[in-house]
């Protein structure tokens, strides 16, 4: 069995590998045979337009996802 999850760390990282311009943070659509796919924001200094709170925030989602999954399996 493989990951339940993939998260990748940096939304334009994102959208360049999976060819996906449009894609915001969170759950994507996308899944890499049963593994789901979740972009975050990514935590570098020079990305200044998301605050800390909403960071911690967004990493927090992926984590409660993640348990839930780990719950139903």
């Amino acid at each position: 069995m493989g990951p339940r999850w993939l998260a990748v760390v940096g939304i334009t990282a994102y959208r360049i590998a999976f060819a996906s311009p449009r894609a915001v943070v969170g759950p994507q659509q996308l899944r890499l045979g049963a593994t789901r796919v979740w972009a975050l924001p990514n935590p570098s200094g020079l990305n200044a337009h998301w605050p800390l709170p909403a960071m911690v925030s967004e990493f927090a989602r992926l984590r409660v996802a993640a348990a839930a999954a780990a719950e139903d399996a």
